[in-house]
């Protein structure tokens, strides 16, 4: 039997005598030289990329502790006395009043212990830049990896492991029992270094199916109360909205758009009028119909019924006009597409409408059907702020307070350069921890940390001062007219005549 080199004939140029044969054996060894030139210069990089990887695992390690040391500290009781800032007061200032859009109510202080957790909580997320949920959960997740998995954490602080792969370990052992859970870590990190972070995720989440001493259904009925709905803005004005709930339901709604969408296409496909370039994807069909579902539907109950979505956006004149592209700004969000603020400037019923001079930003118009100074007062600053003022927050300010800057009780007026959005956590977390703020011109907040540290905060939209001209006096409604609006409208609240701040 012939060999594989014999049973091809012999290249044409190979031919003995060839005079170019040693030019082209010459070519090919400068090709060869080369290419292991190029190999060896990839796995120098290579190895310069596993060691800045290694480094981060180490990092991350190292911050765990840290953070983990700055927790126990604070939650010392001698700490979190000193903490509070009644301590350094003549006397305890007892009940809060909050909440200075609506009606003064009275609001038990924390404790010690509480603003202890949530002065830590505030000072790492405005150190680091994080939301204060991403920075409570790192300070969780530190806690756990000092406890009960050090084998982990002593992982990732020898560059075995990335950070991810840790996380992706505590997701599935902290639903174990403290007393099965360094067994299960042994075993899943003696594969660890081998797998990505999915692969270790899957052999995870079945290991510990196996080792659980509780039934999935006893599992299930506590998870089941974690259920929730998130939003969370997207570059390019998107937006992502997050529903977790249970397995079957999701899955069951996933199905339902699926099967929604692939009767839709097949409906648009026998429509010869639609441009090729315009027929939707299966998944751009889903996200449509979830919308419509979302924002139109009603519930098997009745839920849902005359309940409309509301949103505030901000329109700059020309850009109403269609004589411009410039964004619109989505409260809460910011700049979205011009066509987008049209669109929605053109007279849907849970929008308010804003003018906007388009060179200075001044406020040109906030409409003649809510003209009393209060409410146009309280437009005036949600327009302005758009979301919480606290550093990082990102909670609309149609869903926080109103909060004097400087105390109402210490002669702080109540004038737009002296009061700014707060959300209810951050309201508080100001007036009962060592947090303290100055406004400055502009509407520039000006925050101080119980550390020393300095944060701004900037307004979202540059405003004019607020309309100064005495209140119209509304209508005195007859009996028969009915004062209730429309479902969907904007109603702004009254301010208090006497804000508690």
């Amino acid at each position: 039997m012939s060999s594989p080199a014999e049973q091809f004939s012999d290249d044409p140029d190979d031919r003995p005598g060839d005079p170019n044969a040693g030019a082209r054996e010459q070519g090919h060894r400068r090709r060869r030289s080369l290419q292991e030139q190029a190999r060896s210069t990839l796995a120098k990089k290579m190895a310069r990329v596993a060691k800045s990887h290694r480094r981060i695992a180490k990092a991350t390690a190292q911050r765990a502790r840290d953070l983990e040391d700055l927790r126990e500290w604070s939650a010392d009781p001698v700490t979190a006395k000193l903490l509070n800032p009644d301590y350094a007061r003549a006397g305890a200032a007892g009940p809060v009043l909050t909440d200075a859009d609506a009606s003064p109510r009275k609001i038990a202080a924390w404790e010690n212990q509480e603003i202890a957790r949530r002065t830590v909580i505030s000072e790492v997320a405005c150190t680091l830049r994080l939301a204060e949920r991403t920075a409570e959960g790192l300070i969780g997740e530190a806690a756990m990896f000092a406890g009960p998995m050090k084998a982990t954490l002593t992982a990732m602080s020898r560059g075995e492991i990335s950070y991810r792969h840790g996380q992706v370990l505590m997701e599935q052992l902290s639903f174990l029992p403290l007393e099965e859970v360094a067994e299960l870590e042994a075993q899943l990190l003696s594969v660890a270094t081998d797998l990505t972070v999915g692969k270790l995720a899957g052999r995870a989440r079945r290991m510990r199916e196996r080792a659980h001493p509780e039934t999935i259904t006893t599992r299930a009925t506590e998870a089941v109360k974690e259920r929730g709905v998130w939003w969370e803005g997207r570059p390019d004005g998107m937006g992502t909205l997050t529903w977790y709930g249970t397995a079957q339901q999701t899955q069951a709604a996933h199905d339902r758009l699926t099967s929604i969408a692939e009767a839709t296409r097949n409906r648009d496909f026998q429509d010869e009028a639609i441009p090729e370039d315009r027929r939707r994807t299966i998944g751009q069909i889903c996200a449509d119909a979830a919308g419509d579902l979302l924002l139109d539907g009603v519930t098997p109950t009745g839920t849902g019924g005359g309940i409309r979505g509301s949103v505030m956006i901000t329109v700059p004149v020309l850009t109403a006009m269609g004589e411009s592209d410039a964004p619109g700004f989505l409260e809460g969000y910011g700049p979205i597409p011009a066509d987008a603020a049209r669109e929605i400037a053109a007279g849907a019923p849970s929008f308010t409408r804003l003018l906007t001079h388009p060179e200075t930003g001044t406020v040109l118009s906030v409409g003649k059907d809510h003209y009393t100074v209060p409410a146009d007062l309280r437009r005036w600053l949600r327009l302005r702020d758009g979301t919480c003022r606290f550093p990082g927050c990102t909670r609309p300010a149609s869903r926080s307070d109103i909060d004097h800057t400087r105390p109402w009780e210490h002669g702080g007026p109540t004038d737009y350069d002296n009061l700014a959005h707060l959300c209810r956590a951050h309201h508080r977390l100001k007036h009962q921890s060592l947090w303290s703020v100055t406004q400055e011109p502009g509407g520039v907040l000006v925050w101080t940390s119980p550390a020393g540290a300095t944060h701004r905060t900037y307004p979202e939209t540059a405003l004019g001062p607020p309309p100064t001209l005495p209140p119209t006096p509304s209508p005195t409604p007859s009996p028969d007219t009915d004062t209730t609006s429309a479902p969907g409208e904007f109603r702004a609240r009254e301010l208090p005549e006497e804000p508690p701040f």
